[in-house]
This record gives structure tokens, sequence and C-alpha cells, in this order.
């Protein structure tokens, strides 16, 4: 199978490397709005290739993987779905837009090809939706990082926090999964995956906790409905080159693809 990765930042790279070393993926194209990150990252590579436009890219793969922004969601996936190709999203706060996402769905629909959603760095998804086939009646999302974690949302400095001094733990949010990926856009993307498993952004409730005496990125699932009730804990350690994102989001991802590229699946 031939790949195609728009961007290659911190989880780009990791996704990349790890596609590098799958037998069944025979050729990687990678695109970045800085050329040299794609570049650069080609060339530490056996199968990749840096391409400089988008058009290229889906010209020349069976799927795309995004890895950039919610930004790049919105402008390449009605692109890349339009010709055809598959698509990965590492961004699913996107569909949170849901104009967006019902386009998005519209269009795989008529291309006949799939939008894929990995799990994430929490546990328990696969749980979720099984449930969901029932009556849920309650989910909530608790996430609790290290401050730094949190060093540069606007959200965050609007709120006047001083993260890198704080001494004990502070709510940084309480709502609905909704407004949490807006308001939380590279921090929370657990909360879209939860949320398309389940009962929707409205139904989903979230909360976000900037706590000190952390040091990992922790996820904890609480759901009640027909079925009876579930609870799911995960402490994550960050991603080496972005703090802001949990390791086992990349992970998610690898395995995903693994999956897609081999036709073996496991789970639901």
């Amino acid at each position: 199978m031939k790949i195609g990765l728009i961007g290659c930042g911190a989880i780009g790279r990791t996704i990349a490397v790890a596609m590098d070393h799958t037998e069944a993926i025979t050729a990687i194209f990678l695109f970045d709005r800085s050329e040299e990150s794609a570049r650069s990252l080609a060339t530490r590579l056996e199968k990749a290739v840096h391409v400089n436009s988008i058009e290229v890219l889906i010209n020349n793969c069976e799927l795309v993987v995004e890895a950039a922004s919610q930004a790049a969601v919105q402008e390449f996936a009605p692109q890349v779905l339009w010709a055809g190709r598959d698509l990965l999203l590492m961004s699913v706060g996107a569909l949170a837009d849901d104009k967006l996402a019902d386009h998005l769905r519209r269009i795989a629909r008529e291309k006949k090809c799939r939008i894929y959603i990995p799990t994430g760095a929490i546990a328990g998804v696969d749980g979720v939706r099984c449930a969901a086939e029932g009556r849920i009646d309650e989910v909530t999302l608790e996430t609790r990082k290290p401050p730094r974690a949190l060093v540069g949302n606007d959200t965050v400095e609007r709120m006047g926090i001083d993260l890198d001094n704080l001494e004990e733990e502070v709510v940084l949010f309480d709502g609905t999964a909704r407004q949490a990926c807006k308001d939380f856009p590279q921090n929370i993307n657990v909360a879209a995956a939860l949320s398309l498993a389940g009962v929707g952004f409205d139904g989903t409730k979230v909360r976000i906790i900037a706590d000190p005496n952390v040091s990992t990125n922790q996820h904890t699932i609480t759901l009640k409905g027909s079925f009876g009730e579930m609870r799911s804990w995960v402490s994550n350690y960050p991603c080496p080159d972005n703090k802001k994102t949990s390791y086992l989001s990349a992970l998610a991802a690898i395995s995903m693809v693994r999956k897609i590229s081999s036709g073996f699946w496991v789970g639901s």
C-alpha cells in the first residue's frame, strides 16, 4: 500500500518512521506547509519522498493520513475524498463542525471511500461504540494534564493563568465536547473520538484540569447506560517531541494504518 502523510510534525514523524518499517507499506509521500520539514523527514526514511503539492500526494497514494491540524482537515479532507482516497484523521476535533462532518460523510458515500478515526489516547472506545447500540444515559471525559502540556493555548492565556507557577490543580474547562474541541484544538482530540463513538459532541461532557502534581496526560471515561456501567483510565506519556499530545495517539494511528494495510482487523 502507498500512503500519503499530511503534516510532518512530531506526530507525523512518529507515524512515518513506523510506516517505513511496515512491510505492507511500499511508499510514503510526505507533504507539509514547511517544505523543509517534509524534505528533512524524507531523507531519514527509505520509502519516503517529499512532494510540494497536495495534488501530487493524492495522485500517488491509496490512503491519506492527516497529522497536521483542524485547519488542514477543513482545507484538504474534501479534496482527498473527492479523489476517491481513503482518509485517516488525527485532528478529529475538526468534526465538531457539523457542516464539515456531514459534507465529508456525503463525499465518502458518493465516492465509496472511507474515513478512519483512530481511538487516540483513550481506552474503551470499542465499548462505548457497542454501548451506543443500546441506550447511553451519561458519558463523561475527565482529562488531567501537567501544566506544561497546556502552555500556548489561547483559551488558557485569556484566563490569565500562570501555568509555569501553578501550585494546585485548576479546572480549565467544564462543558460539552463540542466546545472543548473549539477551545483546546491541540489537546482534546480524544473528546472528539469519544463523541463520534457515543452520543455526539453535545451529549458528551468534558472536564479539563491542569494539575502540577501529575507528569502524564491522564484520561478517565465514565459511561452509564442500558448495558450497565463502564470506567476506563489511561495515564499517557507525552509524545517525545510534542508535550501537548500523548504518545499513545501516534501509536493508535500506526496501529490503524497497519490494520488497514494488512487486511486483518481486531476490534469493532
